[in-house]
């Protein structure tokens, strides 16, 4: 239903879908290539990880078929042609009913705590607005449970200086259906559920 979806409103999007049966690993090179050629930016490897930078994983022990979009600057754009505020990828199963999950995950790359707040304030922002492109849309709705991941890299849990409060994310939950969290890995349990 998800990919249905993608393909009638986001044709562009659904040509960038790659299909994965393994344990994920995403990466952005943007940052440590920013001064090199050739460029890179983010990229995913599976099953193992990439050796020259550190990922975010999302672990796939049952072998589930996932989708995934690597989503840049052309992904979302306004009539203008500017582009909109986006995260960096889009994660879902690809055989989808109605109320399975749906990943979206923003990289923030800082190995300094001090500036924790301001990236991860950057980071879930990015992830809200991307949020709400799919949700206006009507590629998503409330009935798809939506993980909205920042993961910072370079750092161990639980990040420093930076926190959600338990009534913030329960507030979340309950209205949305959105499970927000500050995670380098998770796991998928099935069409329906991932483990945060």
């Amino acid at each position: 239903m998800i990919k249905t979806a993608i393909n009638s409103t986001f044709p562009h999007l659904h040509a960038n879908i790659v299909k994965y049966d393994k344990s994920i690993f995403v990466t952005d090179y943007t940052e440590k290539t920013k001064l090199t050629h050739p460029k890179r930016a983010v990229e995913i490897f599976s099953p193992h990880p990439c050796t020259d930078n550190e990922c975010f994983e999302l672990k796939n022990n049952i072998d589930l078929e996932i989708d995934t979009i690597i989503l840049d600057n052309n992904s979302f754009k306004y009539s203008n042609g500017l582009s909109k505020s986006q995260c960096e990828t889009t994660v879902f199963p690809s055989t989808s009913l109605s109320d399975s999950w749906f990943l979206l995950l923003e990289l923030k790359y800082s190995n300094k705590p001090v500036n924790n707040a301001s990236n991860l304030k950057k980071a879930i922002k990015q992830l809200f607005k991307t949020r709400y492109h799919y949700i206006q849309e009507n590629v998503i709705s409330n009935k798809n449970t939506q993980y909205l991941i920042a993961s910072l890299p370079m750092q161990s849990e639980p990040f420093l200086n930076f926190s959600l409060t338990p009534a913030y994310l329960l507030k979340l939950k309950t209205k949305r259906n959105i499970i927000l969290r500050l995670k380098n890995d998770i796991e998928i349990i099935d069409n329906q559920l991932l483990s945060v």
